[in-house]
């Protein structure tokens, strides 16, 4: 190799003083070198390098020497890529006999996660009831930590469906709106971040813990930006209301969620790889229900017109027609006519509200997202 590519990871060591620390790695043509702040250096040949995959993640690449003495170990993208490139044979070997290793055993977790889905389903419409009712309960008691780590593994093994739009403009619009949005959520402690995906599909979505998908499709369908800013409120309804984590609970019992909050996070990173986003997005009527009056209540706070919402909910209902494809996710929802009534007489019993425009030029980024 030349200059070797440098990976961000850490080590674990007697001689560190609390046994683990932050370091840069690299890979050269004979060993895996850690070097940490301190300036102090760790290194791994290749001949006596053992290999495991595994932590929270499931995606932590550990290289230990045969008494497991030092522990060079990193997650970074292209690690275990490079490393099985480094021109050394049994390297090579080790690397490809880990990810089988790897795969084998999601396969077989996979297959226990199934199993458990099919006993549940067959215990009965009361315990199901009876799990609904503890899933909600035990929720409450989970750290929003595991949301969001749920929320990352989610999106970051999704398909999306289309590019990412690198347009900061639009981004910084949408993003006005979450700020908007944000001081008046009843849960404190969510980040949200919002990702705009460039495909013609009238959808937007959220995943546990904050992570927020816009499609240029729904804002390109949008008269004004408090249409947008309706379906947001909505969307951050679901993660404040933690209906993500509940349907989750729901689907693996109380029990699955006693281990989640003991701290079985690998566990939960294969339930939201099996899941998917389409399946965790498949909020119940209840939960749709929840969001758009949780949605209503912020948009109110923060002095944005709700009846963007319920405009934006009878544009959907023109369109549903024409894109049975890419409407299909509102077979799980509430009709059309029923939330927007439900909205406008909330309107009708909040007396008279003022509202402030969101100061955004809207036909500027009407333009960006159609020219594309």
């Amino acid at each position: 190799m030349n200059d070797p590519q440098t990976f961000s990871g850490g080590v674990f060591h007697d001689s560190i003083e609390s046994g683990r620390a932050g370091a840069e790695i690299s890979i050269d043509t004979q060993s895996v070198v850690a070097k940490l702040q301190d300036g102090q250096r760790f290194s791994l040949r290749f001949q006596q390098l053992e290999l495991e995959i595994g932590g929270a993640s499931g995606r932590m690449v550990f290289c230990r020497n045969e008494d497991r003495s030092l522990t060079i170990f990193s997650e970074a993208k292209g690690f275990l890529s490079t490393l099985e490139h480094s021109g050394d044979l049994l390297t090579n070997q080790k690397v490809q006999q880990v990810k089988k290793s790897s795969r084998s055993n999601r396969r077989k977790s996979r297959r226990s996660i199934l199993l458990g889905l099919v006993v549940i389903a067959l215990l009965g419409w009361g315990i199901f009831e009876l799990v609904v009712y503890g899933a909600r309960a035990a929720v409450t008691a989970l750290p929003i930590s595991v949301d969001q780590q749920i929320g990352e593994f989610a999106m970051d093994s999704m398909e999306l469906q289309g590019p990412i739009l690198k347009d900061e403009v639009v981004t910084a619009a949408i993003k006005s709106m979450i700020d908007r949005l944000q001081p008046h959520t009843s849960i404190r402690g969510f980040r949200y971040e919002v990702t705009i995906v460039e495909a013609d599909i009238m959808n937007a979505f959220a995943l546990p813990g904050g992570y927020l998908v816009v499609y240029t499709g729904l804002i390109r369908k949008a008269d004004r930006p408090e249409q947008v800013a309706g379906v947001l409120a909505h969307e951050i309804a679901h993660v404040t209301k933690r209906h993500g984590l509940q349907r989750i609970g729901q689907t693996i019992g109380i029990s699955g969620l006693a281990g989640l909050f003991a701290g079985d996070i690998g566990g939960l990173a294969v339930l939201a790889e099996l899941l998917e986003f389409s399946t965790i997005n498949k909020y119940s009527r209840d939960h749709e229900t929840e969001a758009d009056l949780e949605g209503v209540r912020m948009l109110l706070a923060a002095e944005i017109d709700p009846q963007g919402l319920a405009e934006f909910f009878e544009i959907m209902q023109h369109e549903q027609g024409g894109f049975p494809e890419a409407l299909k996710w509102i077979s799980t929802h509430p009709d059309h006519d029923s939330r927007i009534n439900d909205i406008n007489e909330t309107l009708q019993a909040s007396g008279n509200v003022s509202f402030k425009p969101i100061s955004i030029d809207w036909q500027d980024v009407l333009k960006r997202v159609s020219r594309h």
